[in-house]
């Protein structure tokens, strides 16, 4: 992993409750910053997955609707729909 460079944090209220952290469990400031940051990320990630897993089960409850429709007239075909030069019939 490359070097990274420097952050800078300019909210004084940032500042002091990053101070308020580290000092409250006994870690530096890069540390505090660094399980605070990984923290929220294993949140948004479970977030983001438990969203990905609705919509997933959305679009099969979306597919499983689809496939109990009844098939009405034989399946048209790219013959059926466009001519030899690919435009539109």
């Amino acid at each position: 992993m490359p070097s990274a460079a420097a952050i800078q944090i300019k909210k004084s209220e940032v500042t002091e409750e990053v101070r308020a952290l580290a000092a409250l469990i006994g870690v530096s400031i890069t540390d505090a910053i660094g399980i605070a940051v990984k923290r929220q990320l294993e949140i948004e990630r479970a977030k983001a997955a438990i969203k990905l897993a609705k919509r997933r089960k959305d679009v099969e409850k979306l597919l499983a609707e689809i496939r109990r429709l009844p098939v009405v007239g034989p399946i048209l075909t790219d013959e059926d729909l466009y001519d030899e030069n690919g435009l539109p019939k």
